[in-house]
């Protein structure tokens, strides 16, 4: 018998939203405080998610 591998579950819209902004700040960018203002969020709710 194969093993399956687990699914992952899909994001819900805010996960997207975070991850749109940390790929914003990686891929475009590359300037926190710049994507922050940009996506209206404050830089140490950025480094939070990023943290996690």
């Amino acid at each position: 018998m194969p093993k399956s591998t687990p699914t992952t579950p899909p994001l819900d819209r805010e996960a997207k939203r975070r991850l749109a902004v940390i790929r914003h700040v990686e891929e475009v960018t590359g300037n926190v405080a710049m994507s922050c203002r940009y996506f209206g969020i404050s830089r140490q709710a950025y480094y939070t998610w990023c943290r996690r």
